[in-house]
């Protein structure tokens, strides 16, 4: 029987070639973690003077670029250490830079802000400029516990001034 040049299979590829660029493009994937681009989190601290303020409780959403430019968006309240002192209301745009090393993220960046500051006697509002720098841990599953330190810039008329803030906060990163 006369033999045909077609054989109606596929057109035979290079066996080894095709096994290393699919393990290459496998191997590629495996250690990809899932991208995070964004952090929800909660926190808790004080600010200094001492002698004018007690706890501290706010939040904060956070927005990742490239794992290394962060956004943030600060509400936060500062109560009086005692009954009849001051109230303090702050929200902030903040940005700063951090690496991450493995779970470790340490970080600083700028930023500025309003406040709103009650008194026994009155108010006062106005604006803020802070620096920070602070440290993230993040965990499986998307926990990130982080500490942060701010020294805070306010107006020369504020009637009472909140120089330092520190506090520490858990969240979660989608």
């Amino acid at each position: 029987m006369g033999g045909s040049c077609y054989d109606g299979g596929m057109p035979k590829l290079p066996g080894r070639a095709v096994v290393v660029a699919l393990a290459l493009s496998l191997a590629v994937l495996v250690p990809a973690a899932p991208a995070r681009a964004a952090e929800i989190a909660v926190q808790v601290g004080t600010a200094s003077p001492t002698a004018n303020w007690g706890t501290s409780w706010g939040g904060t959403l956070t927005i990742s670029m490239f794992n290394i430019v962060y956004g943030e968006i600060e509400g936060a309240y500062v109560g009086a250490d005692g009954q009849t002192g001051p109230t303090f209301y702050t929200g902030a745009a903040k940005a700063y830079l951090g690496p991450t090393l493995g779970r470790l993220v340490p970080y600083g960046g700028i930023g500025a802000g309003v406040y709103h500051e009650s008194l026994p006697v009155g108010s006062d509002e106005g604006t803020t400029g802070l620096v920070f720098v602070g440290l993230k841990l993040k965990f499986p599953m998307g926990l990130v516990l982080r500490g942060e330190y701010q020294w805070i810039s306010m107006p020369d008329a504020a009637p009472v001034k909140l120089e330092h803030r520190y506090f520490v906060s858990a969240g979660l990163s989608f």
